[in-house]
């Protein structure tokens, strides 16, 4: 596999084309425990940004075993109906999708394809943050798991559910566990389970589904997105044509973040244009 220029990592920066089109797929409004800005204010600071386009995606994690309500959004009428509301007031200044991200567990496929199937959704993110019931975002999951098997785990995981599971358009920042890692760091980290890797890429280019090209990435020391700039040009190269950037912005701070940054290394990997999605459907808008 190539490896990615290091000019692009490491928060060096590379001289970029002119982008006429910015697009932000993966926002978190209030109606995630965790966002911290309300739609009107995410729409707001996309205008800001010189954002042409952007889908607000709120958490949708069923049955967690800790809280099973935390990122749950309790009322998904409402929700919808704010969505479209806010499509509708900005309809003149921004595109604004309606989305949702599914965390996906094992046991509430069928409950998700239920919920993603009842609404007519722009976008829908598949993520998994949980391994067994274990969120890498807390210390105790790579407590029991060193290193290779973290990432072995979390992968098996991915490819597991994608499997049975339909209802979406892209996968969600493949390598979540990077983030959150205790681990150090090394350049070879991305080809941890590559086989497995390589399943999950030709498994989305079988079912038509895409890949995200997560921004959130960029700020860990890595420097890279979610995930690694070869991973992506390994999905072009195995067949792979849809691709969206997000920020997975919960504030209003990092609305857009780095998504010219996020276009170089899809031009990178082989991709000349990026994705939008309405009904579903996806458009591709050339970069």
């Amino acid at each position: 596999m190539l490896q990615y220029n290091p000019k692009c990592l490491y928060g060096i920066r590379i001289k970029t084309k002119k982008v006429n089109y910015l697009l932000d797929y993966h926002l978190h409004s209030t109606y995630s425990p965790d966002g911290e800005m309300t739609m009107d204010e995410a729409c707001n600071r996309a205008i800001e940004a010189g954002l042409k386009e952007i889908a607000i995606t709120d958490h949708m994690d069923i049955d967690l075993p800790d809280n099973k309500a935390a990122f749950q959004i309790e009322d998904l009428d409402q929700y919808f109906n704010d969505l479209i509301s806010t499509k509708n007031r900005f309809q003149d200044k921004l595109k604004v999708k309606a989305g949702i991200e599914f965390g996906l567990q094992d046991w509430t496929l069928q409950e998700a394809s239920r919920i993603i199937n009842a609404y007519s959704w722009d976008f829908v993110i598949a993520s998994v943050h949980l391994v067994n019931g274990e969120d890498p975002y807390y210390r105790y999951y790579f407590n029991s798991r060193d290193k290779i098997k973290s990432y072995t785990d979390y992968y098996e995981t991915i490819l597991m559910l994608l499997k049975d599971y339909n209802d979406f358009n892209v996968l969600g920042h493949l390598d979540y566990l990077r983030r959150y890692s205790p681990y150090e760091y090394s350049l070879e980290d991305h080809l941890i389970g590559k086989e497995i890797i390589e399943e999950i890429l030709i498994m989305l280019v079988q079912k038509g589904k895409g890949l995200e090209v997560n921004t959130a990435g960029f700020k860990h020391y890595s420097g890279q997105p979610h995930p690694h700039p070869d991973i992506l040009k390994w999905f072009r190269e195995l067949g792979g044509e849809i691709i969206t950037i997000g920020s997975d912005a919960h504030s209003v701070n990092y609305v857009g973040y780095e998504t010219a940054r996020a276009l170089e290394c899809l031009r990178y990997a082989g991709f000349s244009y990026v994705t939008s999605f309405t009904e579903m459907k996806p458009v591709f808008i050339k970069i």
